[in-house]
Formats: structure tokens, C-alpha cells, sequence
């Protein structure tokens, strides 16, 4: 990827200093130009790890092109994984930021009096991201965090799957179990306590150690 481009894809204007990456960017802090020119390098480029980021960066900001392409990009997993790897513990966290990039979309065409609309877009991709996570290591928690603050109801019976997937994989998944537990608490407290109850557990012996 040449300086250009990289600086496309992850330039932040000095003022935004409350972004960390280019997708966190406000809509005022994007200039027509730039988005015009990561939809232009969408179309032209051949390579799939620069598909995939402009894709990315394009449904962080809410542009329905962008959101689109990335799923088409998701139907080719061998293309997008091993983008992004967690900072502690080394595994592909590519689908971690898909997710994020996937609620920070919906924020944004929400925002433009499209909620509805975005809500209906992104669930399959989310949901797929959740079942995913069943099996993999990389933490939903922009997915648990969505889910909660919409109070959208369409998500428990995914994430209740979920847990019962993951509870009795500790060393795998550590937090994941513990968010989700917090999670489903606000919802469905009958079924966490069942769970706790089947498996002998109480709440704090699935949180682990801080940096754990």
C-alpha cells in the first residue's frame, strides 16, 4: 500500500483529536473530497486488503456503497481475516472491527433519519459476526453495547447462543463470557441465574483478572 493511499485510509486532521482512527471522524471533519476519492480507490483497486479498508472506512461513515461492498467482502473471509490482530493476546481481531465499523454505521444513517432502514441492513452482519464468535476468540462487545443502548430485542436469542456456547471455554474466551452474562443481566435475569445455578457458578467466577 503506497503513502497515499495509507493516508487515505487513516489520516486524521490535527484539530479531530478526539478520534483514534479515520472512522472515528465527525461527518464536518470528512471533506466530500475524501469520501469521493476512498469510493473512486474502491472501485479501481485490485487488491483485497485495500477493497476491504476503503469498504470499511466508507460504512464507518454511514455511505451505503461502502456498507455493501463490505459485505460483499465478507463473502470471501480468506480476503479480509488477518487484518487486524488484539494487542495482547495476538489473534485475528478482524471481524472485532467489522463489527464496530458495522454499529458505528448504523449510528451514523441513524443520524440522517434512516434508523429503521439501518437497523434492518445490519443485522444479518452482525448476527453473523455473533455466531462466528461462538468459535472464535475476538470479543462482540461493539455488538453487546449496540444491542443494549437500542434496546433492540431481535439480538437476545443470539447472544443467549452465545453464551451458551462460550460459558464453559474460559481459557478461550475470558471476557467474552463475563460481558455477556452483564449483558443478558439487563434483559433476562431468570436465564442468567439458571445458567449460574446449572453450572455451579456465581457471576464473579467467570470475571477475570484485570488485563487477563
Amino acid at each position: 500500500m503506497d503513502s497515499n493511499i495509507y493516508g487515505l485510509l487513516n489520516d486524521i486532521p490535527e484539530h479531530a483529536d478526539y478520534a483514534v482512527e479515520a472512522g472515528d471522524l465527525d461527518s464536518e471533519d470528512i471533506p466530500q473530497e475524501r469520501v469521493d476519492a476512498v469510493r473512486a480507490l474502491l472501485c479501481r483497486t485490485r487488491d483485497d486488503k485495500e477493497r476491504f479498508l476503503a469498504a470499511k472506512l466508507l460504512t464507518h461513515w454511514g455511505c451505503r456503497d461502502g456498507f455493501m461492498a463490505l459485505e460483499k467482502c465478507m463473502e470471501k473471509p480468506e480476503s479480509i481475516e488477518g487484518n487486524y490482530f488484539h494487542r495482547l493476546h495476538g489473534y485475528d481481531d478482524t471481524y472485532s472491527h467489522i463489527l464496530y465499523a458495522l454499529t458505528q454505521y448504523y449510528a451514523n444513517r441513524a443520524e440522517r433519519g434512516h434508523a429503521e432502514a439501518a437497523r434492518a441492513e445490519v443485522f444479518p452482519l452482525v448476527s453473523k459476526m455473533i455466531l462466528l464468535a461462538n468459535s472464535k476468540p475476538f470479543e462482540i462487545t461493539a455488538a453487546l453495547d449496540f444491542a443494549k443502548r437500542e434496546r433492540y430485542q431481535e439480538y437476545l436469542p443470539l447472544i443467549k447462543d452465545h453464551l451458551l456456547s462460550i460459558v464453559d471455554s474460559f481459557e478461550i474466551h475470558r471476557w467474552k463470557i463475563y460481558d455477556a452474562i452483564v449483558f443478558l443481566l439487563h434483559f433476562d435475569i431468570e436465564f442468567v441465574e439458571s445458567l449460574l445455578k446449572q453450572k455451579n457458578k456465581t457471576i464473579d467466577d467467570f470475571k477475570p483478572k484485570h488485563g487477563a
